[in-house]
């Protein structure tokens, strides 16, 4: 029938970021907000989002990673990159 494509990796494309926000909010203009970072608990697998402290579902401490943006894109890195996996720019 159809692709389950994964569109986080597209948001730095403006046109996507911009049809995305709309088709999200029904209006033009409106910005959406890819800043936060969703990963697995390393405890239990639940997803937690990069602006927590502690996994809401166990409690366990989420690791403080040094997340940074490409100087280059703008794109959210983890922090351990050398180069960008968006635009291949040296970190």
């Amino acid at each position: 029938m159809g692709s389950n494509v994964d569109l986080r990796d597209q948001l730095n494309n403006p046109q996507i970021k911009n049809t995305i926000g709309e088709l999200f909010s029904g209006k033009k203009g409106y910005k959406v907000k890819d800043d936060v970072i969703i990963e697995p608990c390393k405890n239990c697998r639940k997803p937690v989002k990069s602006t927590e402290k502690f996994c809401h579902e166990c409690g366990t401490k989420v690791e403080d990673e040094i997340k940074k943006n490409c100087p280059s894109c703008k794109k959210l890195l983890k922090g351990i990159e050398k180069f960008c996996t968006d635009c291949g720019a040296r970190i």
